[in-house]
């Protein structure tokens, strides 16, 4: 029961603080510059986020070409805890793709419109007409993170990839970097409310050739996932 108690309020927090927190800086900040602004939200929601929640990272790989930029990072999608986990690990100069549903929610919402997401309705997907306005973000420098799979998978088990962040990769002429998440669905499943504190395995892989078919970037990502 105590510890039932602790992950409902662990969770309570690590959702409501860190947004609001966040929203203030960057309406504090935004005369001083909307990059900056946003840079500084970031770096101070995912701390407080991951610290509430009693999330660690541990990093594996290459951890330096998490400071790529420009950059197009693609992850594989288990948790909601993912979004947090990766913002984490980019914090500056970045621009996430999001489900249109977030866009308005009451906390996460307001937040992210500010940090520059963009939102994707499921039936559009993400191929080149809903990718095609990133490329401004990436000429002036900035990473675009986003899973190739588009949906969260239920179980862990890596789902079909979608062409979107290698057409991305290619029309702008970024590096293509994987970055593998290995048991976020552990902190938060598919459906879960609570999450459990722990540690979050991510290797970051050397970057990919932009030329790779989807069915062979999932494989990077499935051989990665095996060992």
């Amino acid at each position: 029961m105590t510890t039932l108690i602790v992950r409902v309020i662990r969770s309570t927090l690590a959702f409501v603080v860190p947004p609001v927190v966040g929203m203030v800086l960057f309406l504090l900040c935004a005369p001083f510059g909307r990059r900056r602004a946003a840079n500084l939200g970031i770096a101070v929601v995912t701390r407080l986020g991951l610290g509430l929640a009693g999330i660690r990272l541990s990093i594996e790989g290459d951890g330096a070409l998490l400071k790529q930029r420009p950059a197009v990072f693609v992850i594989n999608h288990q948790s909601g805890t993912d979004p947090i986990i990766v913002a984490s690990l980019l914090q500056r100069n970045m621009v996430a793709i999001a489900k249109h549903e977030l866009r308005y929610h009451p906390l996460l919402g307001p937040l992210m419109r500010m940090l520059g997401t963009v939102f994707v309705k499921r039936e559009q997907g993400i191929g080149p007409q809903v990718l095609a306005p990133l490329l401004p973000a990436l000429a002036d420098g900035y990473a675009v993170a986003l899973s190739p799979e588009g949906r969260r998978s239920r179980d862990g088990t890596l789902q079909p990839f979608k062409p979107g962040a290698l057409w991305l990769a290619q029309q702008s002429g970024v590096p293509l970097i994987p970055v593998v998440l290995h048991n976020s669905g552990d902190i938060l499943p598919a459906k879960g409310l609570l999450m459990r504190a722990g540690t979050v395995r991510i290797t970051v892989l050397p970057a990919q050739p932009a030329t790779l078919t989807p069915d062979q970037l999932r494989k990077v990502f499935a051989d990665a996932l095996a060992r």
